[in-house]
């Protein structure tokens, strides 16, 4: 797979129903201008590994929050049941490559897109209870939030993500559900020390947990 391949034109999986998600994965990423320069564009990696998997992800890389708005829009189209977002990060904001968006625009961006949908993260310190409970609070249907917990090596994270996606999809490839993401996710917050806070709703109230072996 040549990393020129995941920016052709790409052709969405169908859904049955405009109600339906479909379980393939909707990757956007935006990292700092070093990391472009060294190539070090993890969501790309994992597009690419998903492909190996017979798996059909959309993979868009973005620069500012203008874009991110676009795409978000996109991503609500398609009708993918997990959104895996790629790019630097903290306690207060995530990061694209020109602007910072702080968790309430994240979540004033994603306001009524993630219903039914399962939200993934890599971005250092984004994995925490504040994060979900903004997000969730403008979606009330998403059902889980997965994010790094503390601040992760690029290496350790591409290995991190692109494992817990091999794994999960070899598990069941149609579905998941918070149980087996706590499941995969252990042994490589271990392998990799890489905590993973996943907040998951139930009962209409977020329950958080800290995954680290």
């Amino acid at each position: 797979m040549r990393l020129a391949d995941l920016f052709e034109p790409q052709k969405p999986t169908p859904r049955k129903s405009k109600a339906d998600t479909v379980a393939e994965v909707f990757i956007i990423e935006s990292l700092e201008l070093v990391d472009e320069n060294k190539e070090r564009r993890e969501g790309a990696v994992l597009a690419s590994v998903l492909k190996m998997c017979g798996k059909n992800p959309l993979y868009y890389y973005i620069r500012t929050k203008a874009e991110l708005a676009y795409i978000a829009e996109e991503f609500e189209a398609s009708g993918y049941r997990y959104l895996h977002i790629s790019c630097h990060g903290g306690d207060g904001a995530l990061e694209t490559t020109l602007d910072s968006v702080t968790y309430e625009e994240f979540a004033e961006i994603f306001k009524g897109k993630l219903k039914d949908r399962r939200l993934f993260v890599s971005a250092c310190s984004a994995g925490n209870e504040l994060f979900a409970e903004v997000v969730g609070g403008k979606n009330k249907e998403l059902i889980s939030i997965a994010a790094s917990a503390t601040e992760i090596r690029f290496d350790h994270a591409v290995a991190f993500w692109t494992s817990f996606y091999v794994k999960t999809f070899s598990l069941n490839a149609k579905s998941m559900n918070s149980a087996r993401i706590a499941e995969v996710a252990k042994p490589l917050a271990v392998l990799f020390d890489a905590p993973l806070h996943l907040s998951k709703r139930q009962k209409g109230v977020w329950v958080h947990e800290v995954i680290d072996g």
